[in-house]
């Protein structure tokens, strides 16, 4: 019993994230205030912190459209592939910062699914700037169309 007493805060600490390095941006970016989540948002994106994509994926959910625009930023800088799904779905959103910086974060994940998607968005897409840096997208991403593995498809453009 006396071990138990000793183990569990050290066990509710791990459990709430608490061991990380980057546990209070992770507790800012799901509890903070909207500057805290745009904040954290953008550290833990630009320190390519992979243990956040969960985090970053739910807050795309966000009311505040800077931290959705922010969160799909990151997960761009994460190149989290695991967000593709959602990042599509943000394509339909009603900000026009969000759906622009969504296409960034879908031509750095470098997956040729997102394709279709960015045609269908471009399609009603009322923005210009926007639609354009969809064009952008679809033309980078087509360079990857057909290959089984993005990364060996760069090698072999290295090397070959």
């Amino acid at each position: 019993m006396y071990q138990l007493k000793k183990i569990l805060p050290v066990l509710l600490l791990f459990l709430c994230g608490c061991s990380s390095p980057h546990g209070d941006y992770l507790r800012q970016l799901r509890s903070g205030s909207v500057d805290q989540r745009i904040d954290a948002a953008a550290f833990l994106g630009a320190q390519r912190v992979v243990e956040a994509i969960p985090h970053l994926r739910a807050a795309l959910r966000d009311s505040a459209t800077p931290v959705r625009t922010k969160a799909a930023w990151a997960l761009g800088m994460l190149r989290a592939k695991e967000a593709l799904r959602d990042l599509i779905r943000m394509l339909g959103d009603k900000d026009r910062d969000v759906r622009q910086i969504v296409a960034w974060a879908l031509m750095q994940i470098e997956e040729p699914e997102a394709i279709s998607a960015l045609e269908r968005a471009m399609a009603s897409e009322p923005d210009a700037w926007v639609k354009k840096d969809m064009e952008r997208a679809v033309r980078y991403l087509r360079q990857f169309d057909g290959e089984a593995d993005v990364e060996e498809g760069r090698v072999r453009g290295e090397f070959f």
